[in-house]
């Protein structure tokens, strides 16, 4: 037994002292931190800045001015707007149109036509004939007896035979160059002898339109109604 020169302990059998003993053990690595300490952070983070906002949000809503009541300062010197007291008349209501007269009442409707009895005629503008039924004025315009004077060499003329050919509008044609007597008619219907003429019933017509000449067949037909 001994004493230790380089600490002044007494030294056991082994011939170290108690501070020896301790400086040759080996010394212990220090503990690892743990993973969740990287993610506890950003999380209390985020955690925190949700809290603040509901903090924020919840501190109170915006005190909004009453309505009607300006919020800015009066200013000296200005006219004080004018407010309108609850015991001033109320403004005059809009007048109520006045009902309308007997005679107006009293108005009477023209009878309301029947589905498909009555329709414009499409065959020409003559107002006359317009609420006509068509299938009565169909079978006016076929008892009109229709007499053309005409030639085989005038343009116009074949215009209007095609045309009454195309439409099946009967008609009795007379051409004026092979028949002496069908010419000396025609003067007397046309001084002029111009082709061509037709002899529309009683109604004499010189030259050729479509919708003159419809004309003058539906005023030919309206007396046959």
């Amino acid at each position: 037994m001994g004493i230790c020169e380089k600490h002044q302990l007494p030294l056991d059998r082994n011939g170290d002292c108690e501070m020896c003993r301790l400086s040759e053990m080996p010394s212990k690595a220090p503990p690892a931190r743990s993973a969740w300490w990287a993610l506890f952070i950003p999380i209390a983070l985020i955690l925190g800045g949700i809290a603040w906002a509901f903090a924020s949000i919840g501190s109170g809503p915006e005190v909004l001015p009453q309505r009607g009541v300006r919020d800015t300062p009066h200013q000296e010197g200005s006219a004080a707007p004018a407010r309108r007291d609850r015991t001033d008349p109320e403004p005059e209501a809009i007048p109520t149109p006045p009902p309308p007269s007997p005679q107006e009442i009293n108005v009477p409707t023209p009878p309301r036509p029947e589905s498909g009895e009555l329709r414009e005629d499409p065959r020409g503008q003559d107002p006359e004939t317009k609420l006509t039924p068509d299938w009565k004025l169909d079978l006016a315009r076929k008892r009109v007896q229709i007499t053309m004077y005409a030639t085989q060499w005038c343009g116009v003329c074949r215009e209007a035979r095609a045309y009454l050919q195309a439409n099946r509008i009967d008609f009795y044609e007379i051409d004026t160059d092979a028949d002496s007597d069908a010419n000396q008619r025609l003067g007397e219907l046309n001084p002029r002898r111009t082709i061509p003429t037709f002899q529309i019933d009683e109604l004499v017509y010189v030259g050729f339109r479509q919708e003159t000449f419809e004309a003058k067949l539906n005023q030919a037909a309206r007396k046959h109604l």
